[in-house]
């Protein structure tokens, strides 16, 4: 379905909805929204990840298929 199908149709609820679910739509929003903001990486997280960026780049091949760690898991 296309984006602007959807909020048609997310309108049509919108339109004929209750308070009830006027209220669920709006806090499934505002929770949407403030999720964007709430990811922040640690200091910590911040050193592993750059280590590891660092060991790709230092060896691009050493990496392991999705499907060979499954395999090994």
């Amino acid at each position: 379905m296309a984006t602007v199908d959807l909020k048609r149709s997310v309108q049509d609820y919108v339109d004929s909805a209750d308070d009830r679910l006027l209220k669920m739509i709006k806090a499934l929003a505002e929770t949407y929204w403030e999720g964007e903001a709430e990811y922040e990486i640690t200091s910590e997280l911040k050193a592993v990840l750059d280590d590891r960026f660092e060991s790709y780049k230092e060896n691009p091949n050493d990496l392991l298929d999705w499907d060979d760690v499954k395999e090994n898991w």
